[in-house]
């Protein structure tokens, strides 16, 4: 180092500023910061009794039955049975039926939902490292799609998992890229292979970055067949597990204002004035990072990779079958493989605080929220007694434009907490790892029956009671075939007037 050269000045050979050891006081400051945006994030999960994440209640009673399938103490095997095959979506029921081991599941889904706003921004920052080097700070900007409404609080646990899983495999791709060893790609073939079984849109976006990157890049044929070969058993696992089952259904599309709309799904919260507040403070961070900066550069390879994943979401369906938001479940992976399209030079601490402030005031706004809707649900949880251990229950919840979204899956606590059986418990062929054993009426299922024409025979003859949320539409309907057992305000829980319910109580 020559005399006129400071500490933080120095650089590698191929130009990349070379990490220099920071005093004491700067680690400190760096843990606090990590300690404070793990708090964060963590805060919302932990300390409320209900984690009001949508689908989150019905995976997590799911992998309950699974658990608890053949317990004496249960009377699942009656009803479910185990599908297990080479379908992908199974890391979560994998992970909640490992750590049931070992405690609660209701513990088990508090550790899983850590896991998934945790690994993303350590994720990012790990792919950072690698795909734009100098600017890891930017990857404080991942924390907006670590526990924003659309993608983590709708309960997409698995796609959370795979954005993370995915960054860490590209990002290690590209470390192999730098020194190819045959072990490495031997992990690499197990990350691409547990991204398939994740979910597949991480694995497709995997795919679709390192094609779209090797070709940026020009690197040789080579590489880019190794890569390819990483896919083939996620490919070969896909193929055996859907034989047989026929499509998913028909595909639905949006209209072009709908999918300019949804682009601020990155953004959205349970504030409005906040989600406005991000949207501004979003585009101004842009603006900023590259008016009149003389670092700023750009990743022409990244800002491909980024642009292909964008133009894929216009052309993607918004439904295919029983999957739902099949566009907007890319735009994550947008946002995060964009982060590697520029750098930024100096104004990226900068940068980095605006990102990390934001955060800290979703964050605040979101455990709010969470804490404020403790007691309604509370109050909810009040019914499950109201229905015996074991009942089989049919819910209904109004899940029509602007009805109420938390609610949707809450009933599922009673088949944790109370036994229950429900056909609407997710078992989709080919997505869900068991199936209902009994023919039954499932109104539920892959082929929803809309409430205006529901069988009333069949609900009263197929289920001992009905857990009815906002349905007031119906409450004749549910008279004519049932007992109200349980009111509390917009809830009401009705016994099936029929012989076979006394029988059933009493054979619990």
């Amino acid at each position: 180092m020559t005399s006129r050269e400071t500490p933080l000045e120095r650089m590698t050979s191929d130009g990349i500023p070379a990490e220099v050891p920071r005093p004491a006081p700067h680690r400190l400051a760096r843990a606090v910061l990590l300690l404070v945006l793990a708090g964060g994030l963590l805060a919302p999960i932990w300390t409320v009794r209900y984690p009001p994440l949508v689908d989150y209640p019905n995976h997590l009673a799911s992998a309950f039955v699974l658990a608890h399938l053949k317990d004496p103490a249960f009377h699942f095997s009656q009803f479910y049975r185990a599908e297990w095959n080479t379908y992908p979506y199974l890391t979560m029921d994998a992970i909640l039926l490992g750590l049931q081991q070992f405690m609660p599941v209701e513990l088990a889904g508090r550790v899983l939902l850590s896991l998934c706003v945790l690994s993303v921004p350590v994720a990012t920052w790990f792919f950072l490292r690698h795909a734009n080097p100098g600017e890891e700070g930017l990857a404080f900007w991942s924390l907006l799609v670590s526990n924003n409404l659309f993608f983590f609080l709708y309960g997409f646990l698995n796609l959370q998992l795979s954005l993370a899983l995915c960054l860490l495999t590209v990002g290690l791709w590209l470390r192999y890229l730098e020194r190819p060893r045959w072990r490495s790609w031997c992990i690499l073939l197990v990350l691409t292979t547990g991204l398939y079984f994740t979910h597949l849109a991480g694995f497709a976006v995997a795919g679709a970055v390192m094609t779209a990157y090797a070709l940026l890049a020009r690197r040789p044929v080579r590489d880019s067949s190794l890569a390819a070969l990483l896919f083939i058993p996620g490919i070969l696992f896909y193929l055996h597990g859907m034989w047989g089952l026929g499509s998913h259904g028909a595909m639905q599309f949006r209209t072009f204002a709908d999918k300019a709309g949804g682009l601020v799904a990155v953004m959205l919260g349970y504030s409005p004035a906040l989600d406005f507040m991000t949207m501004l403070v979003i585009a101004g961070s842009l603006v900023w990072a590259r008016a009149g900066n003389l670092d700023f550069r750009w990743n022409h390879r990244w800002l491909g990779a980024a642009g292909l994943l964008f133009f894929l979401y216009w052309g993607l369906p918004a439904a295919y079958g029983p999957a739902t938001n099949v566009d907007k479940r890319l735009l994550p992976f947008v946002w995060v493989f964009a982060l590697a399209a520029g750098k930024v030079g100096r104004r990226g601490r900068r940068l980095a605080a605006i990102a990390v402030l934001l955060f800290l005031i979703r964050t605040g706004g979101l455990e709010r929220h969470f804490v404020s809707l403790q007691p309604h649900l509370a109050r909810l949880s009040r019914s499950f007694a109201a229905i015996p251990e074991g009942g089989r229950v049919l819910p209904l919840v109004d899940w029509s434009q602007g009805a109420p979204i938390v609610e949707r899956h809450f009933w599922a606590y009673g088949v944790i907490e109370r036994g229950w059986a429900s056909t609407c418990l997710f078992h989709d062929p080919g997505v869900h790892p068991f199936a209902m054993r009994i023919h039954t009426y499932d109104p539920c299922g892959l082929a929803f029956t809309p409430m205006s024409r529901l069988d009333w025979g069949r609900v009263q003859s197929d289920f001992d009671y009905v857990w009815a949320y906002r349905v007031a539409q119906y409450s004749s309907s549910l008279s004519s075939v049932g007992t109200l057992a349980f009111r509390d305000g917009d809830l009401g829980v009705f016994r099936m007037n029929t012989a076979s319910n006394a029988e059933i109580r009493d054979s619990h």
